[in-house]
């Protein structure tokens, strides 16, 4: 689990709740209209702008952005060489006996054992680079529209709630509700936008990132065992990627045997 994540999320509502609980009247931040306008215009508005398949799709990876971890790049560069160690003393063919590892990297290293040839290995590992990119996209696409139309709603909500308002001068025991419709709408839309959906769209770039960067190394790594190159000068070509923080920071794991 995303510790800092759940951390954040778990902060934001505890200040909240202790920002109403502390006034005189927490249950009028409870109002069923401005959930029924803001939530039910959010979902609405985002069924009727992307497919439903891609939009359990995008909550999906949402969920495993916030509750797994991308593993660690220095233990897959380990990994990596681990196998071109292999690949150097008992031959390519014999690879086949080491392909329980990541699903990405594995691919690669099936095509490597049926001697692919390096230009279909690259193009097949290159395509599924891009519609991992893709889906990536679409995930952040859908949680940055819930960001804008939040709000939208929000004030939606507050246009129904002044027409009622002045709908209701002549009797001044409706006001209230009318009042409340109005001014819980943009709280209840802000608090979607501001302390939700950007903060997961933008976990899910940030994710995005990491794990693109990972299936590049995989993909520069598969290539090396394809072109048998010299483990250590695998080992330093896959290591350009890491930052020098983590190249001089970490400590690669042993190669499985």
């Amino acid at each position: 689990m995303d510790r800092g994540s759940f951390l954040g999320v778990l902060l934001g509502f505890l200040l909240l709740g202790v920002a109403i609980g502390l006034g005189p009247n927490p249950r009028i931040f409870f109002n069923p209209p401005s959930t029924i306008v803001v939530v039910g215009g959010v979902i609405a508005a985002t069924l009727i702008r992307f497919p439903l398949d891609h939009v359990r799709y995008a909550f999906r990876v949402a969920s495993r952005a916030f509750f797994t971890r991308t593993p660690e790049t220095q233990a897959v560069i380990g990994e990596i060489v681990g196998l071109s160690q292999r690949a150097r003393r008992e031959g390519l063919v014999n690879l086949e006996k080491y392909l329980d590892v990541e699903g990405f990297l594995a691919q690669g290293l099936r095509m490597v054992v049926d001697r692919s040839g390096r230009d279909h290995i690259r193009d097949v590992l290159a395509q599924e680079l891009r519609a991992t990119q893709d889906r990536h996209h679409q995930g952040q696409e859908i949680f940055r529209f819930i960001a804008m139309s939040a709000p939208s709603f929000g004030m939606v909500g507050t246009l129904i709630g002044m027409v009622q308002l002045f709908a209701s001068i002549k009797d001044p025991s409706n006001i209230g509700g009318a009042m409340a419709l109005s001014l819980l709408s943009t709280l209840y839309g802000a608090v979607i936008a501001y302390l939700l959906a950007i903060p997961i769209a933008g976990k899910l770039e940030l994710r995005s990132r990491e794990e693109l960067q990972l299936k590049q190394i995989m993909m520069e790594g598969v290539l090396g065992i394809e072109a048998e190159l010299n483990p250590s000068v695998l080992e330093t070509q896959l290591n350009a990627f890491l930052s020098p923080r983590e190249r001089g920071g970490e400590r690669r794991r042993p190669a499985r045997g």
